[in-house]
């Protein structure tokens, strides 16, 4: 507080949170929560148990392999240790993070390795399943040979200079990376990503400080990166857990890069891949893929990897098929000339007779024939056989997210997930920061509507610079509008942005978590006084139709009262199942209680739109089931106008809206 002392302002802070992302505290996650760690000045560790981990260091925190679920505890001193703790819970939370949220929903989920089996025909060669879909052409063959030092020792008068020659070589490669990591589309953002992941791992202490270490006591450079390379990597392989065992090829492909930087070499040049190939290779890391000219890769076929590995992440990401782990002897792969690949089944033909090519090349042709129909339906305005026109929207959680959104075909935005914004920085948004980003996602998706979502945020997600109290259960306790009508200095200003922003193209407003009339019922007087405010001030305040989310058997058996105050609904059938099943959706031990299809869920939709219908007002659906081919038929006989969903799930569901 102001007037207090600079002592008193240092504090130590700590805090107990939940891990709530998908795989954990893996390379991409733990490069931002060190990215968020270091803009900070206080020192931060985080614990897991009995160990410890400085929150400044990604090797050093992925070497804890936290997993989604577990808990971990936050803590800080310095001056700015509780907004620190704060945003490191938020993230570790789930929910700060838009960008991995936006590539997680528009790439397929991880897939489980097939079981290994033996080789079925003349060249087969069996691995496990990296990335789905069928491929067959001309063959790439990368198979460098590994660096090596090429002496042991150096001279004392050397080590000033090797050292230096050491860091510039980490330069390169860093900036090798920082090139690689474009932006754009979903595929794009998650090869960003993991090249920003990639570059944390290079710029560690952890390594960087091992190595000089080496060479400080007359080891040659590249033996000493090897070395520690090596070291680091088998630390990985020791952890109980795939997905942080897969990591293990990240280290020595950053180990690699830096040896081969240090030799001056590069035998094989990934960049000089001038036609469509499929990519033949042994060990490749993701820094090796970056290289490539990524538009030409039809497929991928490695010995080494997994299907949590970074270059499954990105073969998947970028939509061609994938197999990694494959048992073949290296003269069998440099015999390549040809290559048929199976990625969904985990199998690789070399070199295909007339008859397997034959067989391949027919399945392509399905396969291709398949996408091109479904990409007919991109921007088309779907309407069901008997002329019912549905809006098939996307759920967005930040304004990077557009480009991406538009090209799958959004028909405007059905959830815009406003807490991210607030999550991000260190301080509270303004109310012009809002309406600025608000005011560019309204203009790009005009004509279509954008409906915002208040913040839905307290109990386990923090703000910075507002401590939340301490709650048994979070998810039941301060969040959502019962935050926000508490803290009307939050809402207001977001009011005010979202209806500033409504003058410039239709915006709607949503209104988390409610259970009650009275909710509804303040939070309209408080649209009521910012427009006054606004109009008072001189400023241009739009049309804005106001909804609520249903996302609470409270709000499901009240709906009939709720939609007689509100313009529409919107059914979060995420939460909505998991509060009528009692069912934490982070729980995999529950995962088969957490069904948009149980009869109990479906009897809560069915009673929201009937709510709706009844009443005369619009009701969408924003939550997973609104892209699960099963669900939408149903959801569409109950009256439902609109499907809001992961950008990439657009087009299939028009499809369908097409063919109910």
């Amino acid at each position: 507080m102001a007037g207090q002392a600079t002592v008193e302002q240092v504090m130590d802070v700590e805090r107990t949170a939940v891990v709530r992302l998908e795989e954990g505290l893996h390379a991409r996650p733990a490069a931002r929560v060190v990215q968020f760690a270091k803009g900070f000045s206080s020192d931060i560790e985080i614990v897991k148990g009995e160990r410890s981990a400085n929150a400044k260091s990604t090797v050093k925190l992925m070497l804890l392999a936290v997993k989604e679920g577990d808990e971990i505890v936050i803590r800080a001193r310095g001056d700015d240790a509780e907004a620190a703790v704060e945003g490191l819970a938020a993230i570790v939370a789930g929910e700060a993070d838009a960008l991995t949220r936006a590539a997680a929903q528009a790439t397929p989920q991880e897939q489980v390795p097939a079981a290994p089996r033996e080789a079925a025909a003349p060249g087969e060669l069996v691995g496990v399943a990296g990335s789905e879909g069928v491929a067959i052409g001309r063959a790439f063959v990368y198979l460098p040979r590994e660096p090596q030092p090429e002496r042991g020792r150096i001279a004392a008068q050397e080590v000033e200079a090797e050292t230096l020659r050491f860091r510039r070589a980490v330069e390169a490669v860093c900036a090798m990376l920082e090139r690689k990591a474009g932006n754009g589309d979903a595929a794009a953002a998650t090869a960003a990503d993991i090249m920003a992941a990639l570059k944390d791992v290079a710029q560690d202490p952890e390594f960087l400080t091992a190595v000089e270490v080496r060479i400080g006591a007359q080891e040659d450079p590249v033996a000493a990166v090897l070395a520690v390379g090596a070291d680091l990597a088998e630390r990985f392989t020791h952890i109980d857990d795939a997905y942080f065992r897969a990591r293990a090829e990240d280290v020595r492909g950053v180990a690699r890069q830096v040896a081969n930087v240090l030799l001056g070499r590069d035998e094989i040049d990934l960049a000089a891949l001038a036609e469509p190939a499929i990519l033949v290779a042994g060990h490749l890391s993701a820094l090796d893929l970056a290289r490539l000219p990524l538009r030409l890769l039809r497929g991928l076929v490695t010995t080494e990897g997994g299907p949590t590995s970074h270059i499954a992440i990105l073969a998947r990401s970028f939509g061609f098929p994938a197999v990694v782990g494959v048992k073949a002897e290296e003269a069998a792969l440099r015999s390549a000339k040809t290559v048929a690949i199976d990625g969904g089944r985990g199998v690789a033909v070399v070199n295909p007779d007339t008859a397997v090519a034959a067989a391949y090349a027919a399945r392509l042709e399905k396969a291709e024939a398949e996408r091109r129909a479904l990409a007919a339906f991109t921007h088309v305005a779907p309407k069901t056989r008997d002329g019912r026109a549905i809006e098939v929207a996307a759920n967005l959680g930040s304004e990077a997210e557009i480009d991406g959104a538009l090209g799958f075909g959004a028909m405007g935005v059905g959830l815009f997930r406003t807490e991210f914004l607030f999550m991000h920085g260190k301080t509270l948004p303004s109310e012009d920061e809002q309406f600025r980003i608000y005011a560019r996602v309204v203009k790009a998706f005009h004509p279509h509507a954008v409906i915002f979502r208040t913040l839905d945020i307290g109990g386990d997600k923090a703000l910075p610079g507002i401590a939340p109290e301490r709650e048994e259960n979070p998810f039941l306790g301060w969040r959502g509008i019962r935050m926000c009508l508490d803290r009307p200095h939050l809402l207001k200003p977001q009011l005010r942005a979202i209806l500033r922003a409504a003058a410039v193209g239709t915006a709607r407003v949503m209104f988390p978590m409610v259970t009650d009339i009275a909710e509804v019922t303040a939070a309209r007087a408080l649209i009521d006084a910012c427009r006054q405010e606004l109009m008072d001030e001189g400023r241009e305040a739009g049309p804005l139709e106001v909804g609520i989310m249903v996302e609470t058997p409270a709000a499901a058996l009240c709906a009939a009262t709720l939609a007689r105050e509100v313009d529409f609904f919107s059914i979060g059938t995420n939460d909505l199942t998991q509060y009528t099943m009692a069912a934490d959706r982070t729980n995999a031990r529950l995962a088969h209680l957490n069904r948009a299809d149980h009869p109990a869920v479906l009897a809560m939709i069915e009673m929201t739109c009937r709510a709706a219908r009844e009443a005369g007002i619009k009701v969408g659906v924003c939550g997973e089931a609104a892209g699960e081919p099963d669900m939408i038929p149903r959801l569409l006989g109950w009256g439902v106008s609109e499907l809001s969903m992961s950008p990439s799930l657009i087009p299939r569901a028009k499809k369908i809206v097409s063919e109910t």
